[in-house]
C-alpha cells in the first residue's frame, strides 16, 4: 500500500508532504513500511519538521535541523504524531 498527500498550509507559508509505503517485511525494513512525512517553510525553503526512515538508518525525527531518534508504533500513531506536531508549529508551540 501507497498512501500520498501533498498540501500547501497555513496561507501557503508551508508545504506538507506525506509518503507512507508499506509492504512485506524484510531484512532492511522489519516493520515493512517506510516513510517521509515533512513540512516545509516555502519562504526559506527550509524543512521545519521530518519524520523518516530508510536504509541503514532507523526511525527518526527532524525538528528545526536537529534530529532525534523517533519511537515507531504503527501508520496512525505516526500520522497521529506528526500532524500534532505540525499544529505545535503553526501555533509557534514547537
Amino acid at each position: 500500500m501507497v498512501f500520498q498527500a501533498r498540501d500547501v498550509i497555513a496561507g501557503g507559508r508551508y508545504l506538507q508532504e506525506v509518503r507512507i509505503s508499506t509492504f512485506s517485511p524484510g531484512a532492511e525494513f522489519p516493520e515493512g513500511i517506510r516513510y517521509s512525512l515533512c513540512l516545509i517553510d516555502l519562504v526559506s525553503g527550509e524543512p521545519v519538521l521530518l519524520y523518516d526512515v530508510h536504509r541503514g538508518k532507523s526511525h527518526h525525527r527532524h525538528l528545526w535541523g536537529k534530529e532525534a531518534p523517533y519511537d515507531f508504533v504503527d501508520e496512525d500513531h505516526l500520522l497521529e504524531d506528526f500532524l500534532r506536531d505540525v499544529d505545535l508549529i503553526l501555533e509557534g508551540k514547537l
